[in-house]
């Protein structure tokens, strides 16, 4: 599935439970969402890797895309549909997402959700497929190394 469809689908969720999603938060709620699917559903969700950047994992089209917003919140704008449900729906639909997947998605996101994104950061900061995709550079510099898909799903495996 494209980085920003997955996007649309947490924004979206995290918008109708209340709480607001900056750029950086969704980075990392992306992250978690594909981390857990890996463990249980194992095909990944996302075409996109993770890189392993200053302040967690990242997509880096994804950042790309929403880097003009900053520290803002995000909101789905559904141009062409009446709301920003329909634009969800046609997404789920487009995507196949499966109700098991949606179900997954949707129980990561009330675990993660009502995290800042800081809070997401120092997470990921201490878990194990981040520190190992940077092993080697000091905290503040510039990485892009890929955090394995497998190393995701090894280490949240263990989590169980």
């Amino acid at each position: 599935m494209k980085t920003s469809d997955l996007a649309h689908v947490v924004t979206h969720y995290i918008n109708e439970k209340g709480d607001t999603v900056s750029p950086k938060k969704l980075q990392k709620l992306l992250y978690y969402v594909e981390a857990w699917n890996l463990v249980h559903l194992s095909d990944p969700l996302l075409f996109e890797d993770f890189q392993a950047w200053v302040h967690g994992p990242v997509l880096p089209s994804l950042y790309h895309e929403l880097k003009e917003y900053k520290f803002n919140d995000l909101k789905v704008v559904a141009e062409e549909f009446d709301s920003p449900s329909q634009l969800i729906l046609k997404i789920i639909e487009n995507n196949k997402i499966t109700h098991e997947k949606l179900d997954l998605i949707y129980a990561v996101l009330d675990r993660y959700g009502s995290l800042n994104s800081l809070q997401l950061e120092m997470l990921s900061h201490s878990e194990r497929p981040w520190l190992e995709a940077r092993e080697g550079f000091p905290p503040h510099v510039s990485c892009k190394n890929i955090i394995p898909k497998e190393k995701m799903k090894e280490y949240y495996s263990t989590l169980i």
